[in-house]
């Protein structure tokens, strides 16, 4: 049972402020989330396509940008057909376009994505749409148990914008019951004080960078404090096997991982079974296959409830599948395997390949203490950096990371280690365990 941190006058004071702001947008959605996740998959994807035409005839009216792309993709709004034939949104033409796809008129809120490796994105959304990215995680938590009142603590980059925007933000964290601790470069060499802030707070759920959790369970296993969770939400970055399996013996509760973004939401949330759905009700997920054989392609990203920004088609810069065989929960809603980053790749042979099976690998072959301590970077094709954090590596670490590196890449391939003062974050304070050539 989760414990009460604040008095009940206290309680009723911040569903009271919901309750004003968006709780009545949040009862719409949660009620939809809650009925449709149990719909066949064959009415899941009609009532899809009924909320994709909307979401089409909506923008072809309010958007120049997307009235020109409708047009020269020879869309109708008689047909229920054609969103296949537009081209994908890329990131930066959604950054360069926005005037022209943001809907005048609707005043709202605005959400930022941190950015993997590129520069982060603003857009604006209303607060009909606010409330469908908190109800879809909200839906996730429900499936673990987790009610949305418990205390809950996000472990995400900084709040930007203005002073207004933060103060708005702090308010609505208060009123969720969320207490944001956040990720920056100071986060690595600080995560006993932080874990130990954390505590005091005493969370349900830790909610964040998987980077910034595992700081913290490296933290807890040295005794630094103790956390008493009832479960664990991935989000933002990539998940890796040896990360999850020692946060798991970190805090040994429940650990689930949420794919998503700030343009769009909770895109897809882990279910007790192990399967990562799609928020179908709020999320049209295409992945049309690109790599040869597999069955894997781009991830592209329609979202059905945004009228302030429309985003069609976007390109979330992941690849993955959607899998045939639905999950033995019983949920009809789309299955999805993330399997990386489309922009990081190995480049060996003159062939590129996606890093993160293989840093996955390197993971697992590390020494438990350096995993999470280490970055693969490629600075020439057929060679690798380990760049070494030295802040938990002892000297012989070097060399044991050497050979899991030789292990993890192959013969074919240079590897070289180095040892370095920390691991550096992105502004986002986002950790990215590999940099390509690109980077």
């Amino acid at each position: 049972m989760a414990v009460r941190t604040v008095p009940r006058p206290l309680e009723r004071l911040r569903r009271a402020g919901c309750r004003v702001v968006v709780h009545g947008l949040l009862d719409k959605a949660s009620a939809l989330y809650d009925e449709a996740e149990w719909w066949s998959p064959e009415l899941l994807r009609e009532r899809q396509a009924e909320w994709l035409q909307a979401t089409l005839t909506a923008a072809d009216a309010s958007s120049p940008f997307y009235r020109r792309r409708l047009r020269e993709a020879g869309w109708s709004p008689l047909r229920r057909d054609g969103v296949d034939r537009l081209p994908p949104l890329r990131r930066d033409e959604l950054v360069r376009h926005t005037q022209e796809i943001v809907t005048p008129g609707r005043r709202g809120l605005h959400r930022t994505s941190g950015g993997s490796g590129s520069a982060p994105v603003t857009i604006p959304v209303d607060r009909e749409t606010y409330a469908w990215y908190i109800a879809g995680t909200w839906r996730g938590f429900r499936w673990w148990g987790i009610d949305p009142s418990d205390p809950i603590c996000l472990l995400l980059g900084q709040s930007s914008g203005s002073r207004r925007h933060a103060l708005v933000s702090r308010a609505k964290d208060w009123m969720l019951n969320w207490r944001r601790v956040p990720v920056d470069d100071q986060f690595d060499g600080e995560a006993p004080q932080a874990l130990r802030t954390i505590a005091r707070f005493a969370p349900a759920v830790l909610y964040g960078y998987p980077s910034a959790v595992h700081r913290l369970a490296r933290a807890a296993r040295a005794g630094q404090a103790r956390l008493r969770l009832r479960m664990i939400v991935l989000t933002g970055e990539p998940v890796y096997g040896a990360q999850r399996d020692q946060i798991v013996e970190a805090f040994q509760c429940p650990v689930a991982e949420e794919y998503g973004s700030g343009e769009l939401g909770s895109v897809a949330f882990e279910c007790p079974h192990g399967a990562l759905h799609v928020s179908a009700e709020t999320v049209f997920v295409e992945t049309p296959p690109s790599e040869e054989g597999t069955g894997v392609g781009r991830l592209l990203a329609t979202h059905l409830r945004n009228r302030r920004c429309p985003l069609i088609r976007y390109e979330t810069g992941d690849v993955g599948l959607l899998l045939p065989d639905g999950c033995r929960c019983g949920r009809g809603l789309p299955v999805l395997r993330v399997v990386g980053r489309e922009r990081d790749r190995l480049i060996g042979d003159g062939v590129g390949e996606l890093a993160r099976p293989r840093v996955d690998r390197l993971m697992r072959l590390l020494p438990a203490h350096l995993a999470g301590a280490v970055q693969v970077t490629q600075p020439a094709p057929d060679a690798v950096v380990l760049r070494v954090d030295r802040t938990e590596a002892a000297p012989q670490d070097l060399a044991r990371a050497s050979e899991a590196g030789v292990e993890a890449f192959g013969p074919a391939w240079r590897v070289r280690v180095e040892a370095v003062d920390q691991l550096t974050r992105l502004p986002s304070g986002k950790l990215p365990y590999f940099v390509g050539l690109a980077g």
